[in-house]
């Protein structure tokens, strides 16, 4: 089904999307497209599941599956979490900092390579280089506030 703006749970489906997408900053966030086509794929697989014979709720959480699915976890958050886990990291920085200094951070080369180098998507926690990668990020970030005198 292609845009199905008409029906109140195809575009509940588009509206979670765009906070989800905005709220964890997923470069996702700008992409219409995206937003659509993903939207009317769960509006699909909600309709499939009812026409199977699932229950409302059994068909809108398979079908938040297939809108979130590989969106649960963005860089953004990793980064955020891993000095909001440290708090000795964000003591060094006032609270209403935190989010613009996070987008700072995913900014920086070295951030990206991180990331880069361990794959980091939005299903990375499911994988077993989670717990290495956050211990090099903390000493990264580390010397990064270190280098800001901070």
């Amino acid at each position: 089904m292609k845009h199905n703006n008409e029906l109140p749970e195809a575009d509940y489906f588009r509206v979670y999307l765009r906070g989800h997408l905005r709220d964890h900053h997923f470069p996702q966030r700008e992409n219409k497209r995206f937003i659509d086509t993903r939207a009317d794929d769960a509006y699909d697989t909600f309709v499939t599941m009812r026409l199977e014979g699932r229950s409302v709720p059994v068909a809108r959480e398979l079908a938040m599956r297939t809108l979130l699915d590989g969106l649960y976890v963005s860089r953004y958050d990793i980064i955020y979490n891993v000095a909001e886990e440290n708090l000795s990291l964000w003591l060094r920085l006032p609270e209403e900092y935190w989010p613009d200094f996070t987008e700072h951070l995913l900014s920086l080369p070295s951030m990206r390579e991180i990331l880069d180098r361990h794959e980091v998507n939005g299903d990375f926690l499911s994988r077993e280089t989670h717990q290495p990668m956050l211990i090099e990020l903390l000493g990264t970030i580390t010397e990064i506030l270190d280098g800001y005198g901070l």
